[in-house]
């Protein structure tokens, strides 16, 4: 393993990597030597920010409420890589409302981009993981999962279904040599306020480095190093 590239060789995805911190998580994966795919909403985005990444960079428009669409991702990266060792579900929305004016429509858009696009993107990219016996499942958590703010209801309730989630992947694909891992980080808040209340998938969010075969929560923390 070459010490400077620790992940020389292996293929990343990154849900909502575009921009933000999510676009920092693709740099760091690139800069440790993976080939690294941007699976964002904002495709052009996505293509631009895997431009500047240069060979190690690809881009697909990817919608994570939508399983026939991380197929077609997870497929396109299969075709072209040959496999899929790290994905990152760092998709997500920040929206602010109180208890009170928040809408049933926005309830449910936060968590289908944040916990179910969690659950479709893990269960459609674990399975070459499967067949492969070895991968890394790093999903977002945050704070919010355990700390209630007020006018963040949906997002604290979301962020809390989704470390369930990370529980259970964790305990399941153990047995196949896939490590899951869930982080909670500090956000990004320059980026919270310019986006809060929009209804955009690639809202950048933190990750962490993964530990140990079943998961092992953190909170905080840097971008992840992961090695085989």
């Amino acid at each position: 393993m070459n010490e400077n590239q620790p992940l020389a060789g292996q293929v990343a995805a990154v849900t909502g990597g575009a921009q933000g911190i999510g676009r920092a998580i693709a740099d760091r994966l690139a800069a440790d030597g993976a080939k690294v795919w941007l699976l964002d909403f904002d495709g052009d985005a996505a293509a631009l920010a895997a431009v500047e990444l240069g060979n190690l960079g690809a881009a697909q428009a990817t919608d994570v409420t939508d399983e026939a669409s991380l197929i077609a991702a997870r497929d396109a990266i299969l075709a072209t890589d040959g496999r899929i060792d790290i994905l990152i579900n760092n998709a997500g929305l920040y929206p602010a409302a109180t208890i009170r004016d928040l809408k049933v429509a926005d309830w449910d858009q936060v968590f289908d981009v944040n916990c179910k696009g969690v659950f479709l993107a893990s269960r459609v990219f674990m399975e070459p993981m499967i067949e492969a016996g070895y991968g890394h499942i790093v999903s977002i958590v945050t704070v919010d999962a355990y700390v209630a703010k007020p006018t963040m209801p949906h997002y604290g309730a979301s962020k809390a279904a989704v470390l369930s989630l990370v529980r259970t992947f964790a305990q399941e694909l153990a047995p196949h040599g896939i490590m899951v891992n869930g982080v909670s980080p500090r956000r990004d808040r320059d980026r919270a306020r310019q986006e809060r209340g929009l209804a955009h998938q690639a809202h950048p969010e933190h990750t962490g480095r993964p530990r140990g075969r079943a998961v092992r929560h953190r909170r905080g923390g840097g971008l992840p190093r992961l090695t085989r």
